[in-house]
């Protein structure tokens, strides 16, 4: 690939204002190649991975690659993929837990880590579990579930309200069929024990304090 690069056969796809040039990454047997959308790049493609073949003496499994490319038609892609021998990619897609091609404020992104919360926040438990427990069951789980995400992601405050939601019916032993009084406002339950809280941690701030990356 750098050879390629190197002598104009192929052109990397820029990122970020300082148009770095991307043009492979690799994790552990995956990998994947990032370009321009042109005929030109798809050929040197072929290319490589043929170079890669006969000087490796391995052979890829095309029928776990995919195409996938944003800008152009769909008969395009197809057309593409087929000189590539593989599959097309459909968008959004997810890779290493990451949803890819949808905004981060969608919803399609955080709705498998609110339904995990509901799933792991189930009424049944509230009858069998003691406050203390409760606690520390809720903060085990946000500490759990979707650290990986927020590392990456602004959390929208539509979600944090729905899983907020979600806690404080669990805290307070609310359901569909009873619905009870929570005694304390949220953001007295979420300061620390020793400010007269109960310890719980504050989504949010926990969010603004995981997040090593840029907002997007």
């Amino acid at each position: 690939m750098r050879s390629a690069v190197s002598k104009n056969l192929f052109r990397s796809y820029l990122v970020g204002s300082l148009k770095e040039e991307v043009n492979i990454l690799q994790y552990v047997d995956d990998t994947l190649f990032f370009g321009d959308a042109t005929k030109q790049n798809v050929r040197t493609l072929k290319c490589v991975l043929r170079c890669f073949e006969e000087a490796s003496g391995l052979k890829i499994n095309y029928s776990k690659s995919h195409f996938g490319c944003l800008g152009k038609s769909a008969s395009w892609c197809r057309e593409v993929a087929q000189f590539l021998n593989c599959s097309t990619l459909e968008f959004p897609f997810t890779y290493l837990g990451i949803p890819v091609g949808v905004s981060s404020k969608s919803w399609i992104v955080w709705q498998p880590i609110v339904r995990k919360f509901e799933v792991k926040l189930a009424k049944w438990k509230q009858r069998t579990l003691s406050m203390g427990a409760r606690i520390t069951l809720i903060n085990s789980i946000l500490s759990a579930l979707p650290i990986y995400l927020l590392s990456f992601f602004r959390i929208p405050k539509k979600v944090v309200q729905k899983i907020v939601s979600i806690q404080r019916n669990f805290l307070w032993g609310s359901h569909q069929e009873a619905s009870k009084i929570p005694w304390v406002k949220w953001d007295k339950v979420c300061l620390s024990k020793n400010k007269g809280g109960l310890g719980i941690k504050d989504l949010s701030l926990f969010n603004a304090q995981d997040r090593p990356l840029g907002d997007d």
